[in-house]
């Protein structure tokens, strides 16, 4: 099955009477959806409230200092592809989806955008402005469109009763979109550095997934740690999981780490803790890095608690996260102190 595209579908109108919003509607509401494996958002620019271009730098540069833009940015930078919706105003498309467009430069490269108009001659004009606009954006114009006639895709009362061609119309516009988006893809997980500048690999639009995902490991963690169930414990571990001892040895392969688990368990090493997420890193779709804390519980003594950091990779499979590699280490005094005296692995238990 297809990876899942995430569209957003801009509605390019915020006049009282406009009807690009039932438009957007319309076009979220088509089986193609699922057919195609598109994951359609209405992106009400009403909603969104953007002012008149104001930004001290031009958006290419990438500095953007208004937090009205910031957020914008990191909305349009969380979907794949784009339908823009328009009404034909003189000749043109909107000013409100024209400064949309505008406030942003990276965020729109390399995506694919399909084109909605409609007026009285079906919004063509606005649309083919629309396509210089994008090209120039750095984006990929889908050849099929829908064009809506005024008075032939709408009722008395203004509301989206499009014919049956433009059901057709949809289709055609939507599976380009699909068809480009996923190409386009793999062209953005591989971006060229700037001028030597490094590259910035969290991707906002990831980050929820990613963080749901290493909240389940949580879980299964601390699930498996309170009721001594090694079984539990490696729930979301791969077959081929790669997992480093800060003692220099390296564990691989689910088999081996399960059983040193189950001996471990066996014989209480560990004391009761709790794991607590620090840090999400989202470099890509599928991809989540994670570093975890692992606190011990208080045990009514006055000796130091065990504390450790481990760093975790995981990995999304045929719609499931596994974890592909993991690397724990102890929490210490600073070099020189007794403690980091110790021999390698006293005191401590490797592959915990």
């Amino acid at each position: 099955m297809a990876e899942t595209l995430r569209v957003g579908v801009l509605v390019g109108s915020t006049r009282p009477a406009r009807r690009a919003r039932a438009v957007a509607e319309w076009i979220c509401a088509g089986p193609e959806a699922g057919e195609l494996a598109l994951d359609l958002t209405v992106v009400d620019l009403e909603e969104v409230g953007l002012p008149m271009l104001a930004e001290p730098d031009p958006p290419a540069f990438g500095r953007y200092a208004l937090e009205h833009t910031k957020a914008w940015a990191e909305l349009v930078a969380g979907f794949d592809a784009y339908v823009l919706v328009s009404p034909e105003y003189n000749h043109s498309t909107t000013a409100v989806l024209k400064n949309a467009l505008d406030h942003l430069y990276a965020e729109w490269q390399d995506k694919a955008v399909a084109f909605a108009g409609y007026g009285t001659g079906g919004g063509v004009r606005a649309v083919e402005h629309l396509r210089g606009i994008t090209a120039e954006l750095g984006m990929a114009g889908v050849g099929p469109q829908v064009a809506l006639d005024l008075f032939e895709d709408f009722d008395d009362q203004g509301r989206c009763r499009p014919r049956a061609r433009q059901e057709e119309a949809r289709r055609r516009m939507l599976t380009g979109l699909a068809r480009w988006g996923r190409s386009l893809r793999s062209l953005r997980s591989t971006p060229d550095t700037l001028d030597g500048e490094r590259p910035r690999l969290h991707s906002p639009a990831e980050n929820a997934e990613a963080s749901a995902a290493v909240e389940r490991l949580i879980e299964t963690l601390q699930g498996g740690g309170e009721t001594v169930d090694a079984d539990e414990y490696d729930r979301m571990f791969a077959e081929d999981i790669l997992w480093g001892s800060p003692y220099g040895r390296t564990l691989a392969g689910y088999a081996p780490l399960n059983a040193i688990h189950h001996k471990l368990m066996a014989k209480r090493v560990a004391p009761p803790s709790r794991f607590e997420p620090v840090q999400v890193l989202a470099p890509a779709p599928g991809v989540a890095v994670a570093h975890i804390r692992r606190r011990a519980l208080p045990d009514g003594t006055d000796e130091p608690g065990f504390s450790e950091m481990a760093m975790y990779v995981l990995i999304k499979r045929h719609g499931t996260w596994w974890l592909a590699a993991a690397q724990n280490t102890p929490i210490a005094d600073p070099p020189g102190s007794a403690q980091l005296e110790r021999k390698p692995g006293e005191g401590q238990d490797e592959g915990r």
